[in-house]
């Protein structure tokens, strides 16, 4: 192989790289907002679940349940 193909070689190689690494880097951001979403729905719940327990024992204290 001549200098020329090895640098052209080399280039191809270097663009796949980064162009992994790109696809990469895109992954993590999405499996990073996926995390967050799913401990956000969590806080969510866990609030709902209070309130909902708040609701039954006002009911259940003031005799309406």
């Amino acid at each position: 192989m001549t200098n020329a193909a090895i640098a052209e070689q080399l280039a191809r190689i270097e663009e796949m790289v980064r162009h992994t690494n790109g696809r990469v880097r895109e992954i993590e951001l999405w499996r990073a907002r996926m995390q967050g979403v799913a401990a956000t729905s969590r806080i969510l719940w866990m609030v709902a679940g209070g309130t909902i327990t708040a609701i039954i024992i006002a009911m259940v204290t003031r005799g309406t349940a």
